[in-house]
């Protein structure tokens, strides 16, 4: 259903004058030799975009980990995941809103160290006394994470890719994440918990995603300046 939504979306779109305005527009072939000498960049935007792992602990996994390891009641489960699904809506706009006043860089930095900080703490808080109160608040807490980061992240990557690959960079960038992190997230999850036998070990995998991301960062801004997307 959403295909021809974006079509519709897409035609009522206006191009800026700067994209009008250039005499040449490349084919695949020298976009994609062009991403060839951007490799590092659409490595550490990947890498930027690792904290979307966020989304699906708190939501695909969510109801796996609140049944089999929790104990909970599928109910529970499903309600907790459909208010986190709820809760992203809405900070995914103050996240990015948040991102143009302050910036981007100290806005994913500081969530990244947060979640690295917090996000087993937070857990272990949550597995030592299970309950449908606790899972909501943690997973709320994380939704917290989700949408400040998403919010300036989509931003960021946008930014720091060169303008002759924007859109191709982007793309494989994010896609790179979601199939690493957020694919792998309720397998790695599951490993962890067998592993360990400890029931907040999740965390450790978020915890993870956070490093890159903060790593991601710092090397994308220190590299070189991004670019606003608005004027290319």
């Amino acid at each position: 259903m959403i295909i021809p939504f974006i079509f519709i979306i897409r035609r009522s779109l206006q191009e800026t004058e700067a994209f009008k305005a250039r005499a040449h527009h490349p084919g695949a072939a020298e976009v994609f030799r062009s991403m060839c000498d951007n490799w590092r960049t659409v490595l550490a935007g990947g890498l930027l975009a690792a904290m979307t792992t966020t989304f699906y602990l708190i939501t695909v996994y969510t109801p796996t980990f609140g049944k089999t390891v929790l104990h909970l009641s599928t109910t529970d489960s499903l309600v907790v995941t459909l208010l986190a699904g709820v809760s992203n809506f809405i900070w995914l706009p103050i996240g990015g809103a948040l991102s143009d006043r302050i910036g981007r860089r100290p806005q994913l930095l500081a969530i990244s160290l947060l979640c690295v900080l917090t996000a087993y703490p937070a857990m272990h808080w949550l597995a030592e006394a299970a309950s449908f109160e606790r899972l909501l608040a943690v997973l709320l807490y994380f939704s917290m994470f989700f949408g400040l980061y998403n919010g300036a992240m989509v931003a960021a990557l946008t930014e720091v890719m060169p303008a002759n690959v924007r859109v191709v960079g982007f793309s494989l960038a994010f896609s790179l994440a979601t199939a690493l992190f957020g694919g792998f997230t309720p397998a790695v999850s599951t490993l962890l918990v067998q592993a360990t036998g400890d029931k907040a070990s999740p965390a450790f995998w978020l915890m993870f995603a956070a490093v890159c991301g903060f790593t991601a960062t710092t090397v994308l801004y220190r590299r070189a300046k991004p670019v606003a997307a608005s004027t290319c």
